[in-house]
């Protein structure tokens, strides 16, 4: 997650009244006293363009997000999770709400804190899972609720809120009794299955705002993005 943050920061040189540069961004001088301050509005002026997306800088919009395939590979062979997830779609990124900001342009360091109100996933899923030697299988949709996460400048999320997981369809093939029992087996353990899906998700996102900062940063050179 820490690539959010070059991100949102990447795209404040989009700003400048310039005829080769956007005039959506408000730009933060690099000699601003309050250069923190400005860069924090800086990034709030912005939100609206994540939210729709920035075709001339060929950003996409963030809202909903798509992401790459999440496999799961985890536990003992008595605890055992194996499971798929694809065409997952990720609804809340641009929601985000920032609670501190310092900036050091000196050493090109942005150190930072913000909450993600509510992350929503959805896609589909194939599970194979093994607990206490009975086997488990299963498809359908999936999806995910991550609420209250707070981001430090590592950009680590610390879960502070609740985690919501629903698979659909889960072990239809199996018989009502094993399906209902089966899904209780999963709500009971859903913090487990969330902790499992969570750094999967992280990085899928890591990766897409990686991949739209260097789109954004490799158009404009340092002294265009923070002037004098």
């Amino acid at each position: 997650m820490k690539s959010l943050l070059i991100f949102v920061l990447g795209c404040l040189g989009c700003g400048l009244v310039d005829a080769n540069i956007p005039s959506y961004i408000k730009l933060c001088k690099r000699t601003d006293p309050n250069v923190s301050q400005c860069l924090r509005e800086s990034i709030e002026y912005l939100r609206p363009k994540l939210k729709e997306g920035i075709p001339e800088l060929n950003v996409p919009s963030l809202e909903p997000l798509p992401l790459n395939e999440i496999r799961l590979n985890s536990g003992p062979n008595q605890a055992r999770i194996n499971a798929n997830i694809s065409n997952l779609l990720v609804h809340g990124p641009t929601t985000f709400k920032i609670n501190d900001l310092k900036a050091d342009l000196k050493r090109t360091r942005f150190l930072t804190q913000f909450t993600i109100p509510t992350l929503y996933f959805e896609g589909n899923y194939e599970l194979d899972m093994n607990v206490l030697f009975i086997k488990y299988q299963g498809r359908g949709p999936i999806n995910g609720t991550f609420t209250n996460y707070v981001f430090n400048c590592l950009m680590k999320a610390d879960k502070t809120g609740k985690s919501q997981l629903f698979l659909g369809n889960l072990f239809s093939d199996n018989g009502e009794v094993l399906a209902r029992a089966s899904q209780d087996l999963i709500e009971q353990n859903t913090d487990v299955l969330i902790d499992e899906i969570k750094p999967t998700l992280e990085q899928g996102l890591a990766e897409k705002f990686t991949k739209i900062a260097n789109s954004i940063m490799d158009r404009y050179p340092y002294d265009e993005l923070f002037p004098q």
